[in-house]
């Protein structure tokens, strides 16, 4: 269900991003160094440095790992909107437009392009050097995630 108020908050994107780098798991093992610079209602800014590990064998940003940010940067984007519990991932796509080395930093835009009843839809769009590395969308089923006791949800359900 929707939640009628939402006290969105930039520390709510600060606890569901610790979250993903503490509790163990695949997300924090690759992303450690994923940082948010920028965070309002509907939309986060982050940004992580390419090292070694993040490559393939070709030397450039492995397209798995880029698909991992866009993975988690459409949970950010909906941590934005006051979820602590992001839901499930239903769909995600990504189109690689060009590469980044060792050393780049890749800037990474995520949007909440709708937040609804049982669905969620991002965008996520990954930068570096004044180019575009990747676009991503990420879709969720959120309908189960409205109810932990950690989001920002104001309490009423409509």
């Amino acid at each position: 269900m929707l939640p009628t108020s939402i006290m969105r908050s930039p520390a709510m994107v600060q606890r569901v991003l610790k979250s993903f780098h503490t509790e163990g798991g695949y997300d924090g093992l690759v992303l450690p160094g994923l940082k948010v610079i920028d965070s309002e209602e509907g939309r986060v800014r982050a940004e992580f440095t390419v090292e070694k590990q993040h490559l393939n064998r070709l030397k450039s940003v492995h397209g798995g790992l880029l698909a991992t940010v866009v993975d988690v940067g459409g949970s950010l984007a909906l941590a934005s909107k006051g979820m602590y519990a992001t839901g499930v991932s239903t769909d995600i796509n990504i189109s690689y437009i060009s590469g980044a080395k060792e050393g780049d930093v890749i800037t990474v835009d995520c949007r909440c392009n709708k937040l609804g009843k049982t669905l969620a839809f991002t965008t996520v769009e990954l930068s570096s050097n004044g180019r575009l590395v990747a676009l991503g969308r990420h879709n969720k089923f959120v309908a189960q995630a409205y109810a932990h006791p950690n989001n920002e949800i104001g309490g009423k359900k409509v």
